[in-house]
């Protein structure tokens, strides 16, 4: 299994200036070392289980798989 690098939950109150947020109020953000990691992530049972009740406590959510780019 691949190992997870990074897991952070922030939360906190909305202080975007621009009504940009769509709504959305947290975020939930795993890194990975590899596309591998991101599959067994999403397959293992306890992520199943979360996904399950988190499901039912979720109006709406947005999903996003990115590969980071180095930046200048």
């Amino acid at each position: 299994m691949s190992i997870l690098i990074l897991s952070l939950v922030c939360r906190g109150t909305d202080v975007t200036v621009l009504d940009t947020h769509e709504g959305f109020t947290h975020v939930f953000e795993s890194t990975f070392e590899n596309t591998e990691g991101v599959k067994e992530y999403i397959a293992h049972p306890s992520h199943v289980e979360f996904v399950d009740e988190f499901l039912a406590l979720a109006e709406k959510m947005l999903i996003m798989d990115y590969k980071p780019a180095a930046t200048n």
